[in-house]
């Protein structure tokens, strides 16, 4: 086979630069040091209606003597000729520049001569398309967010003041039921005694799911700052506060090591509160209750952990295993459901616990999970991401 002359080859490779930039999408073109075209690819032609035949070897400006009145373009032009590539960015309802972007790139020779500038045009219209949709939801969930965050503040607001102004009259109320028991007692029947003591305990039960109610409340609108809170302290103070019921069932709270978390210190301490005092309460009569608090760093991803985990991202899981009565584990997502009560009969509440339990862990942007079987106890497994999202 015989060997290709230069002139050949530089045929060849002018031959295969031309083709490639006929085959671009965007328009492209360039002009010499005059600023008359030299080359002027398919997509120009297509999109100009102006073929190449008719245009190479015009002079730029006197085609299109708008570019005369984009004192940007003029400076682009002339800044690639001082050998820098530039850019122009969209601007509507300009020439050459109406949902495109422009590029200028000095031309050169071999010996680094600037001959020319390239100009590559970029159709941008499907881009700016989806961006202004894109902006037009932001601002629609813009305004969203701003009424839910009003609503929010407002509902723990009335919250607030109604749980207030109930709770003062229920107070009055079951005080002066006591003091009619005190006073009266001599002449009422054991019935109505009985009758009057059943009524502060009702009182004291719409005391206490006033409480939760107003705890659902503080965690919707959150207020506390986000801080470093050292676990082993929460679980000291909880065990504290829950120190006579420990006592007094002789129960075992068996607990690891428990690092510091990035989180809510009161919502913390109501999360270990409730899951511990849950444990003490749903117990059988001759069980002495045990708790074991165990806690380990799992991945997102595993096959043996909870599927809503973020993939590869890393958590901190705490799990709480108690000994007592469980439940049906087709029941474990209904337990989160507010007011919800599997054995309200025998194990009195408000059936708000495990909500606002839930709630505290969402508002760290974790999850938690059951896993019982009746009569043999239950673990809740509490995930924190180890990294929170900003």
């Amino acid at each position: 086979m015989a060997t290709k002359t230069e002139n050949e080859l530089l045929s060849d490779q002018f031959y295969i630069t031309e083709m490639l930039i006929d085959s671009s999408i965007d328009r492209v073109m360039a002009i010499d040091l005059n600023w008359n075209i030299i080359a002027w690819n398919h997509t120009s032609e297509m999109i100009s209606g102006v073929s190449k035949k008719n245009i190479i070897g015009k002079n730029l400006t006197e085609l299109f003597p708008q570019i005369l009145d984009d004192p940007e373009m003029m400076a682009a032009i002339e800044m690639a000729y001082k050998g820098r590539k530039s850019f122009l960015p969209s601007l509507t309802n300009s020439f050459n520049r109406h949902y495109t972007e422009n590029h200028f790139i000095p031309l050169k020779n071999k010996q680094g001569n600037i001959i020319g500038v390239m100009n590559i045009i970029h159709d941008v219209a499907h881009r700016i398309k989806v961006e202004k949709q894109l902006q037009k939801l932001n601002t629609a969930l813009e305004k969203k967010y701003n009424q839910l965050e009003k609503a929010t503040n407002e509902l723990g607001t009335f919250v607030y003041i109604t749980s207030r102004d109930i709770k003062e009259p229920l107070k009055h109320v079951y005080t002066s039921l006591e003091l009619l028991i005190k006073k009266e007692g001599a002449t009422l029947s054991n019935l109505s005694k009985g009758n009057l003591r059943r009524m502060q305990g009702s009182l004291n039960k719409m005391n206490l799911l006033i409480d939760d109610i107003t705890a659902v409340s503080s965690i919707s609108t959150r207020s506390e700052q986000l801080s470093e809170v050292d676990l082993d302290e929460i679980l000291s103070e909880t065990t504290a506060i829950l120190r006579n019921k420990i006592n007094e069932k002789k129960a075992v709270i068996d607990a690891v090591t428990l690092p510091v978390l990035a989180g809510y210190k009161n919502m913390l301490e109501y999360l270990f509160l409730h899951i511990i005092d849950n444990a003490l309460k749903f117990q059988d009569e001759i069980t002495t209750p045990q708790v074991i608090i165990n806690c380990v760093v799992v991945t997102g991803g595993d096959a043996d952990e909870k599927k809503e985990l973020l993939q590869g991202r890393e958590y901190l899981k705490i799990s709480f295993q108690d000994n007592g009565i469980g439940f049906r584990q087709e029941d474990s997502e209904r337990i989160f459901n507010l007011f919800e009560k599997l054995n309200d009969r025998q194990y009195h509440g408000s059936g708000v616990g495990l909500t606002i339990s839930k709630k505290i862990i969402e508002a760290h942007d974790g999850f938690i999970e059951a896993i019982s079987t009746p009569g043999s106890g239950a673990i809740f497994n509490c995930y924190f991401p180890i990294e929170q999202e900003e």
